[in-house]
């Protein structure tokens, strides 16, 4: 038997809902992304959760920056948080016979994190412009306030299902990531929790931290919905 014959033979080809939730969550990753590397070239006042008295500073950045910047920012996010809460739905309504509790609990997790970060980022995509215009400079640092607190508190639910979905995926038998990339990912979904948890508890500010946890664990998840492309569905 050939080894792309043994291969098919322990990985039947995934179910067409697998593939279409798999294909969702690799696109949906490289969307958001792609957003994060346009909130880069934000500058981290205006596209990273801020001090209170850094975001005077925002509205200054708002106004240089221009609309063009912010809309592909909030956008192509916006987009990809679109495209990964219709997977983590999908992932998290499997059958036990598909996926453990553990990891379906983790799915439904990050599908909160994603409701969450729909809010923020259409906030850049479509409002940080118009009220950085404003006759009054209390608006926008008040919805200013209110996305950096979802930013923060977003990435927990992230962080603690990224590390559920990933353990999950650690304890079988045949797992879908490498190990190495799993540690990876679990370092990424603990840095991301930790993170948010501390800025939106006051005790710890780390902004480049909750951000770049964004970034790369979208690397992540865009191997892992190949890798369930590719290998189909694991029970356990």
């Amino acid at each position: 038997m050939t080894a792309v014959a043994m291969d098919t033979a322990r990985f039947p080809a995934p179910s067409q809902s697998d593939a279409v939730s798999a294909a969702l969550l690799a696109l949906g990753a490289a969307a958001l992304f792609l957003g994060t590397l346009f909130y880069a070239r934000l500058t981290p006042a205006l596209g990273l959760p801020a001090l209170p008295d850094e975001r005077a500073q925002a509205l200054a950045d708002a106004l240089t920056l221009g609309p063009t910047k912010l809309a592909l920012a909030g956008g192509f996010a916006f987009l990809g948080d679109g495209l990964l809460l219709a997977a983590c739905v999908a992932l998290a309504s499997r059958g036990r016979r598909q996926a453990s509790d553990l990891e379906r609990a983790g799915w439904a997790l990050m599908a909160v994190s994603v409701v969450i970060a729909m809010v923020f980022d259409s906030m850049t995509a479509a409002l940080f412009w118009p009220l950085a215009h404003a006759s009054e400079a209390a608006p926008f640092l008040a919805f200013k306030a209110w996305f950096d607190f979802l930013f923060a508190a977003g990435n927990v639910p992230y962080g603690l299902g990224f590390i559920a979905v990933l353990w999950a995926d650690a304890r079988r038998g045949e797992p879908l990531l490498p190990r190495p990339l799993s540690f990876v990912g679990l370092a990424i979904g603990a840095a991301a929790a930790i993170s948010g948890l501390g800025y939106s508890t006051d005790v710890l500010h780390m902004p480049l931290v909750i951000g770049l946890s964004v970034t790369f664990g979208c690397l992540v998840l865009a191997v892992l919905g190949v890798r369930i492309l590719r290998r189909g569905p694991i029970t356990d």
